[in-house]
């Protein structure tokens, strides 16, 4: 591996701590805080809350992926959904849109864990989504197409 190509260092710019009220879309409620105090690219340390209802994709085996697998449609679970951990990152696509990468595991009332990639659209917060942001600077994440996997990967210029 070619260390330099893929990594970079950075620095911690400034903390942007918060919540996302009830009601509010999770993925949409993160983009308008970071585009409120102008992140661009950072990480979320910390993610917790609850929600009415989760979408999320995950990886399935399927040989015609270029590396074995593909990422499956859109899965809803309907809630309420306790969020157990979540992180992710932030970028930008390519096209300069803000861009989220967020993981997280959540709980339903008869205890069973499901994660993946949480998508926008279909994540209703319950009662509250309580979020830690970490800002970064002399770094960036850029979303664009990975010729060797097939997706659209963050790279770090």
């Amino acid at each position: 591996m070619n260390v330099r190509e893929h990594t970079k260092e950075a620095n911690i710019k400034r903390v942007i701590v918060g919540r996302i009220p009830r009601g509010e879309d999770l993925l949409t409620g993160i983009k308008e805080i970071c585009k409120e105090y102008g992140v661009k690219n950072g990480y979320i340390t910390s993610l917790i809350g609850s929600l009415d209802t989760g979408r999320f994709i995950f990886a399935i085996p399927n040989e015609a992926g270029k590396i074995g697998f593909v990422y499956s449609g859109n899965t809803d679970v309907e809630g309420p959904l306790e969020m157990l951990s979540g992180q992710g990152l932030i970028g930008t696509e390519d096209t300069g849109e803000l861009s989220l990468h967020l993981h997280m595991l959540v709980s339903d009332k008869y205890m069973r864990v499901y994660g993946g990639h949480f998508v926008e659209g279909g994540n209703r917060v319950a009662a509250t989504a309580e979020i830690v942001i970490h800002e970064i600077e002399n770094a960036e994440y850029i979303r664009q197409f990975d010729e060797q996997t097939g997706f659209r990967l963050f790279k770090i210029k």
